[in-house]
C-alpha cells in the first residue's frame, strides 16, 4: 500500500495482465467467503428454530461446504496477496542497507517465495491426482473431494505465476536501484 492508503496498481502490459488476474481470482474468492458466512448463518439459524419446534434443522453438509470453500478461498486469495506484497516481511536491517540492499533481499524473498509456490502446487495437483483416481466423497453430502482440490488448483497455479512475475518484478527494481514500493528507510 502506499502512504495514502491506496493498493499500487503494476505497471506495463504484463503487470496490469497479473494485476486483472490476481483482483479476479481474491474477488472469487471474497464469494467463496460471502457463501461460507450465508451458509454459517441460515444452518445456525435452522439449528435455533429447530430447538423451538419452528423449522426444520441446520443445513445438511454445512460442515462439508465450509471446509472445501475456505481451502479453496485461501488458495484464490494468494495470488493477490503476493503480487500486493502482502505476506509478513521483517525489515529490522532495512535502515542501514539503502535501496539496493532492500532491493535485494525482496529478490531474495521473491525468488523462495515461488519456490514454495511450485512446491505447494506441485503437491496440491498430486492430491488432486489421488482424490480423482480413488473417487473419495464427503461423508454427508457425497460430494467428490476432486472438486476442491480442482478448484484450488487454479489458485495455485496462479500462484505459482504470480510469484514469478514478482521475481522479475523485483529484478527490473533492484537493476534501477529502486526501493520497492512497501519499504520505507529510516
Amino acid at each position: 500500500m502506499s502512504e495514502t492508503g491506496e493498493i499500487a496498481r503494476e505497471e506495463g502490459r504484463l503487470g496490469r495482465l497479473v494485476d486483472a488476474g490476481a483482483s479476479a481470482l481474491a474477488f472469487v474468492g471474497g464469494l467463496f467467503l460471502l457463501f461460507i458466512v450465508v451458509l454459517t448463518c441460515v444452518s445456525i439459524a435452522g439449528r435455533a428454530l429447530l430447538t423451538v419446534d419452528l423449522c426444520c434443522g441446520p443445513v445438511p453438509g454445512d460442515v462439508e461446504m465450509i471446509e472445501i470453500a475456505s481451502g479453496v478461498a485461501v488458495f484464490l486469495f494468494l495470488p493477490f496477496c503476493q503480487l500486493k506484497r502482502g505476506h509478513v516481511t521483517v525489515d529490522i536491517f532495512s535502515g542501514p542497507m539503502g535501496a539496493r540492499g532492500v532491493a535485494f533481499t525482496d529478490l531474495l524473498g521473491n525468488l523462495l517465495m515461488a519456490a514454495a509456490a511450485v512446491v505447494i502446487l506441485w503437491r496440491l495437483e498430486l492430491g488432486f491426482q489421488d482424490k480423482l483416481r480413488s473417487g473419495e466423497t464427503t461423508f454427508i453430502l457425497g460430494l467428490p473431494l476432486w472438486w476442491g482440490y480442482a478448484l484450488s488448483l487454479v489458485g495455485a497455479a496462479a500462484f505459482a505465476l504470480v510469484s514469478a512475475y514478482t521475481v522479475l518484478r523485483s529484478l527490473g527494481e533492484l537493476r534501477a536501484g529502486r526501493l520497492p514500493p512497501a519499504h520505507h528507510l529510516g
